[in-house]
């Protein structure tokens, strides 16, 4: 294989996602000299297209990602590939962990506790939802922590919500909008969303807070590099072992090339990072980078999920509104024992706008009807569908992991991730809670037809978790590698627990707090 070596820079980034994107913007608007490889092709906003099928294009392309349990079947839907990643076709939907997410163990004698608390990050919160621009009242939202106020009004409530919203009065059971990275108004010069559901397919308006319209035009207006179609394999370091010197990475044309660099930052999506990791042996790391502990790959989470679905007598025009879903209720949420045999909280998130086909399309909800049944179903869903999806937290097990699978190779000779992950038996029982609520709510609204569809996993979390003990955990509180002091992961790999609450919002604060620490430590860190 031909090799080609570049000269040093001083930051080197995996991954051009929400994370990678956002850790160089930051970076290099601070002055390093930063350079981002991403293993996918260029996107532009013109490669947005409002259609089901071109939405799929924006998701995983690499290799594959093997799969063993019951909450690995997400896997592709939630990774992106190109620039931008998953940022690219994400939902929006923006909520924090609450204060006993962080403190599970301590509190619940479950899963891990984090090494920080939630006022660790509450400022880093509030600058990521200014930053993204948050759309949402926190004067009704009676359940989220201490925060500033969203800098914008929450999105206008939807038909389809509306008809849901009745249900959540009947039963009892608060419901308030949606918070969301999705304009309702102008902001900072990204224009507002059309409310048409695509943003499954991304949004070529930039309403919806995307890589292509926010952190790319700062990273490489302050002088980031980006090169795709960078497939890197290994994260090199020196003989000790101690500190990381580059990357070395793939081309299309089978070129291997070397990256130096002083400081490493791995931001690609859960799988990748805990698999490169994994790839990265040597004489000082026989057991794959960073993980003297043992712990790499462990305490993979998932979050357990299933739809809800009614038909409503009156019209509810489910193609119109957003994908991620127009309210949201947490009413609950910190009671994670919530009947016996069962833990962990439940958001349900209302609302999300439908379209006929695919896979979250209003036929899909249906698999058990065809030819002229499966007509009369859609000509009345296609205007009277409801849906609403429980969002459950699965408690860390060490044994649900990611490991590397030589059975399967990728095209350059790598063992190709295998994600083991099995729901504990007391966030099942929580999960059928949530499903007999759901299904009471949408009765309650006066529905004659309602069901409920399978267990279906979302997002992927952890692998890589920080902790304040290097025997047990992987970094530290901000994502540095207890075992190789120049070598940084970001994103939800990093998530000790995953609370009830899409991670992204998350995820920005802690790629917020890394960069700050790496920019206050810049001489230590670059010796």
């Amino acid at each position: 294989m031909v090799m080609q070596k570049h000269e040093k820079t001083e930051i080197v980034i995996v991954g051009s996602g929400i994370a990678g994107s956002t850790m160089a913007a930051e970076l290099a608007e601070a002055g390093f000299e930063v350079l981002v490889l991403e293993g996918g092709p260029k996107r532009s906003l013109e490669d947005m297209v409002s259609s089901q099928i071109w939405s799929r294009r924006l998701r995983w392309g690499g290799p594959p990602a093997l799969g063993e349990g019951d909450l690995v079947n997400g896997l592709y839907f939630g990774m992106g590939w190109g620039t931008g990643g998953a940022g690219l076709h994400w939902y929006g939907n923006w909520y924090r962990l609450h204060e006993a997410d962080f403190k599970s163990h301590s509190l619940y004698g479950k899963g891990l506790d984090w090494p920080l608390d939630y006022e660790d990050l509450r400022h880093y919160y509030d600058r990521a939802q200014i930053y993204f621009g948050i759309a949402g009242d926190l004067e009704q939202d009676v359940w989220s922590p201490q925060a500033d106020p969203y800098p914008m009004p929450p999105l206008p409530i939807s038909r389809q919500a509306r008809a849901i919203m009745k249900g959540f009065d009947a039963a009892g059971i608060p419901v308030r909008p949606n918070s969301v990275a999705i304009n309702s108004r102008d902001y900072k010069g990204r224009t507002a969303c059309l409310l048409d559901g695509w943003c499954d397919a991304g949004c070529p308006i930039g309403a919806l807070a995307n890589p292509l319209v926010l952190q790319w035009p700062k990273a490489l207006g302050a002088g980031a590099q980006l090169v795709n179609d960078a497939y890197v394999t290994k994260i090199t370091t020196d003989e000790r072992g101690r500190r990381a010197t580059g990357v070395e990475y793939v081309d299309t044309s089978g070129t291997l090339h070397t990256q130096p660099a002083d400081i490493v930052i791995v931001a690609a999506h859960t799988v990748a990072n805990n698999r490169l990791l994994l790839l990265s042996v040597s004489s000082a790391h026989v057991k794959g980078l960073a993980n003297s502990s043992g712990m790499l790959g462990r305490h993979f989470m998932s979050h357990p999920s299933l739809t809800v679905y009614a038909l409503f007598e009156e019209e509810t025009e489910p193609y119109r509104g957003i994908a991620g879903g127009n309210l949201f209720s947490q009413e609950g949420y910190d009671n994670k024992i919530p009947a016996s045999g069962a833990f962990g909280s439940r958001t349900w998130i209302c609302g999300q706008a439908a379209k006929p086909n695919d896979l979250l399309g209003i036929a899909m909800s249906r698999p058990d009807l065809y030819g002229q049944e499966l007509d009369a179903f859609m000509r009345k869903a296609s205007r009277h569908f409801g849906n609403m999806v429980a969002v459950c937290e699965e408690t860390p097990q060490a044994e649900n992991r990611v490991i590397l699978d030589s059975s399967r190779k990728d095209r350059f000779g790598h063992p190709v991730a295998k994600v083991m992950n099995t729901m504990p038996v007391e966030n099942g029982h929580r999960l059928e809670l949530a499903r007999a609520e759901g299904e009471k709510i949408f009765k309650a609204a006066g529905t004659s037809d309602v069901w409920s569809g399978p267990l279906a996993p979302m997002h992927v979390i952890g692998g890589t978790v920080m902790g304040d003990d290097p025997a047990r955990s992987v970094t530290n509180s901000y994502g540095q590698t207890h075992d190789v002091e120049n070598l940084f992961i970001a994103g939800a790999s990093l998530f000790p627990t995953c609370g009830a609450v899409n991670p992204t919002a998350t995820l920005a604060a802690l790629v917020l707090r890394t960069a700050d620490y790496i920019r206050d430590n810049r001489s230590a860190l670059m010796q």
